[in-house]
């Protein structure tokens, strides 16, 4: 019988001892809660390079983030915003507090307090239908619908995710790619009479029916929205001019910049071209008027022949365009100056 029980003893301190180890290295276990070994941790980063130079800008550019998760039946199952210095912070990221399974998420960057754009809140259990970004704008008596602000730049992203389910823990690190939705087109006048030139002589319009943005990026129907020069100045540069008898001339520009919301390619027999339309101040008489997305393709070609239009468009955040004018502040309409490309026009070519 001793020996019944010394056996007997033997195997229950064995099978105490294996119960134990278990306890020990499970997930479960309270001597691992705080260190969270056994945690599964979904992080979400952003990364902007949908740019001319196809390097990651995000830390430099992106000032706000509001994110949203949709699970597989389309429904809202948790949203967060952030902003301020963090986000400049190498490695940002934003942990998603989520079940393991298949998502949706969704953020539109740069919204900051909403000054130039505003999306509306939704609610746990409300789809993404009614996450459409519209430019605020004001009534002006003869344009109609205007912005005359420099806008806040805005981003959109979008990213479908599978969570795993990991019992034994570990970190999952998702790359969220964003497009930029705005652009910033600054207008030059150079008068090749090297007479005085003062920008506020002139105005400067950029007409376009893209205010309205859905949750896709896509352009909604919307109202037709005159953009306005919200800087203008004058300046001068001296310049050096072969076989001239002065050796240094003063070449002498106006400069005007106006920020408009995304530029989309679009079937131009059933849209209206975006129109950029330079006038005299005094008596209104037309200066240039060009479409605006013709001219900014003209030179995709020199950048990457490869690449598609829009692809180019959304890229290309910033547009610089040159106009000569004779002494009348007449446009020398067979050259312009685009992003530092020279475009010899053909009479009628666009």
């Amino acid at each position: 019988m001793k020996i019944l029980a010394y056996i007997f003893r033997i195997a229950t301190t064995a099978v105490a001892a294996a119960v134990l180890l278990a306890s020990l290295t499970s997930c479960d276990n309270a001597i691992y809660d705080d260190e969270g070994d056994c945690d599964v941790v979904y992080r979400l980063r952003f990364r902007y390079d949908m740019n001319m130079k196809f390097a990651d800008a995000f830390s430099h550019e992106v000032k706000s983030v509001r994110l949203y998760a949709f699970d597989s039946e389309d429904k809202l199952v948790w949203q967060t915003e952030e902003s301020g210095e963090r986000l400049a912070e190498e490695g940002y990221d934003i942990i998603l507090p989520l079940n393991p399974g298949d998502y949706k998420l969704m953020a539109w960057c740069g919204l900051d307090n909403e000054e130039s754009f505003t999306v509306p809140q939704i609610d746990l259990g409300d789809t993404r239908d009614p996450l459409q970004c519209r430019l605020n704008r004001t009534q002006h008596p003869e344009d109609g619908a205007v912005s005359t602000e420099d806008l806040h730049a805005l981003f959109h992203g979008t990213l479908e995710v599978n969570l795993p389910e990991d019992l034994d823990g570990g970190e999952y690190v998702y790359t969220m790619p964003l497009t930029k939705d705005t652009n910033v087109v600054r207008v030059v006048l150079q008068h090749l009479s090297g007479k005085d030139i003062e920008a506020d002589d002139f105005s400067f319009k950029i007409e376009d029916n893209n205010g309205w943005l859905h949750h896709d990026n896509s352009l909604l129907d919307d109202e037709n929205i005159t953009y306005h020069a919200w800087s203008k100045y004058s300046g001068s540069a001296g310049v050096d001019v072969p076989n001239s008898t002065r050796a240094i001339t003063d070449v002498k520009v106006a400069v005007a910049e106006l920020t408009v919301s995304r530029l989309v390619q679009r079937d131009w027999t059933v849209n209206s071209k975006p129109m950029l339309t330079i006038r005299k101040v005094d008596d209104g008489e037309l200066v240039a008027r060009i479409p605006i997305i013709d001219y900014a393709l003209l030179v995709k070609g020199n950048y990457n022949r490869d690449m598609s239009d829009q692809e180019y468009l959304d890229r290309q955040d910033e547009y610089n365009m040159t106009f000569f004018l004779d002494e009348n502040n007449h446009w020398l309409s067979t050259t312009i100056i685009i992003n530092s490309w020279r475009v010899v026009l053909n009479s009628g070519e666009l």
